[in-house]
């Protein structure tokens, strides 16, 4: 008799290595699956980029809508686009410039294109003009703003229409074409959401 309880003592050890590797399993699981949710996830957008009425000419011209026709809202302050002519090999990274509301190039403050998200201009206070104003430019965007539309300081959202102005003579002297490329990366998790060009005339 006293063997026969002898003989119980290994099973239940068995078990209890079993149960606990379980439990520990469990924890470690809730715990790295609990880390993973906690990362940020890039919006889902859809955008669409065109050609503006003007053309590359001596003024200062919209000559690309952004147009938000899809998906998340888009917060201002985590995106920063970058905007390249291809045609001239010229680069810039527009950061968002509260202050402003436009996706603005500290580096070349007036000299590089802008991306206007500002609500104050979606009723222009003439006809189709777009009036920008800066600490880095002072401008008037004439004949145009026809598509611009904003419903939000600092926020893209569906149905929103941003305008990418072209200072004087930036992209090309000559009333050449140029192709542009404009890139939208979401900065929290580094993901480009949006890559697309367009030839402006």
């Amino acid at each position: 008799m006293l063997r026969g309880k002898r003989g119980v003592s290994p099973v239940i050890g068995v078990i209890l290595m079993v149960a606990i590797t379980v439990i520990l399993a469990a924890v470690i699981a809730s715990f790295v699956f609990g880390m993973g949710s906690k990362v940020k996830a890039a919006p889902n957008v859809q955008l669409a980029l065109s050609d503006a009425e003007d053309k590359l000419d001596s003024n200062n011209d919209v000559i690309l809508y952004v147009e938000h026709y899809g998906g998340d809202t888009l917060k201002c302050d985590e995106l920063k686009v970058i905007v390249t002519d291809k045609t001239n090999n010229k680069i810039w990274t527009l950061t968002w410039n509260s202050a402003d509301n436009a996706f603005e190039d500290v580096n070349s403050p007036g000299n590089a294109p802008i991306l206007l998200v500002n609500e104050s201009y979606s009723s222009p206070l003439s006809g189709k003009t777009i009036y920008y104003n800066s600490g880095a430019s002072n401008f008037t965007v004439n004949n145009d703003g026809l598509r611009y539309h904003i419903t939000a300081s600092g926020v893209l959202q569906v149905g929103d229409v941003a305008a990418l102005i072209e200072p004087t003579d930036l992209f090309n002297t000559s009333n050449t074409p140029a192709t542009l490329e404009l890139k939208v990366v979401h900065i929290p998790t580094n993901t480009i959401i949006y890559d697309s060009e367009q030839l402006v005339q």
